[in-house]
């Protein structure tokens, strides 16, 4: 049977040969070398859940990635606990990723490491939401939540702002050690002169207009840097900033000398 599904494996790959940089490859998971060093684990909870979901399932639901070494043996790059729990499971045969072309051990460790770190994150109320739609106890089981992200869900309380996914964008801008520091006082003051004004976000709608705002600035003051024009900007805003102070204490004067003049009426 083994070899049969190589065989239509081997049929496969030639088919996918100019699409699919890798090769789908039956291996028994007891013969599959480890890595030596991983920096992934995972706690005993997760991995007997784990374990427990191939004995359920019969097999692996995600394939691990692997690398032919010169000795022809093929070593898991990715989805070692996959494997180690598909031993334990007792299962006889597993389906792999393996990569077809040459890697030297820098590309093998950077797709080590980039299979590790390169991972979404969960949102909590969402996850919350799901978790409590599953009624089933195996099926919550199956899930395979640990006890400190079900300890983490407890204390989740949903809000309005929660009820659908927000599209935001992310703008960095690198600045020299001084710059940061005239840009932390100058937030630091706006933070003052507006301390009873209460902000949750931003529409979206205010990034185009900052983004508009950056790209004039540029042009106009003939600067090629948008750190650079970040800090113009706050420099013309420190300058508003001032102004409005003056302006607030000019209105405040105005309206004391106004209430004494009606006082001495």
């Amino acid at each position: 049977m083994a070899e049969e599904v190589r065989e239509v494996l081997n049929l496969l790959n030639e088919k996918l040969s100019d699409l699919f940089p890798y090769r789908l490859e039956l291996a028994d998971p007891g013969e599959l070398k480890l890595l030596e060093k991983n920096a992934r684990y995972m706690k005993a909870e997760q991995f007997q859940t784990l374990v427990e979901n191939v004995k359920k399932d019969g097999n692996l639901s995600s394939l691990p990635l692997c690398y032919r070494e010169k000795d022809g043996k093929l070593r898991v790059l990715s989805g070692n606990h996959r494997v180690m729990a598909a031993r334990q499971a007792g299962v006889e045969q597993v389906l792999v990723l393996v990569i077809a072309g040459e890697k030297d051990m820098d590309e093998r460790l950077a797709i080590q490491l980039s299979h590790n770190a390169i991972a979404g994150q969960d949102d909590l109320v969402i996850l919350k939401e799901l978790w409590e739609s599953i009624k089933d106890v195996q099926a919550r089981m199956y899930a395979g939540l640990d006890s400190d992200t079900l300890k983490a869900l407890q204390g989740i309380q949903f809000a309005a702002i929660t009820e659908q996914r927000l599209r935001y964008k992310l703008t960095s801008f690198l600045f020299l050690p001084e710059e940061l520091e005239d840009l932390d006082q100058l937030l630091k003051e706006t933070s003052a002169a507006f301390a009873g004004d209460a902000v949750y976000l931003a529409n979206l709608n205010a990034y185009d207009a900052f983004f508009d705002l950056i790209v004039r600035l540029k042009k106009r003051c003939q600067i090629k840097n948008s750190a650079a024009a970040f800090l113009k900007l706050m420099e013309l805003a420190q300058i508003g900033l001032e102004q409005l102070i003056k302006e607030e204490a000019l209105q405040s004067s105005e309206s004391i000398s106004e209430e004494a003049h009606h006082g001495l009426a």
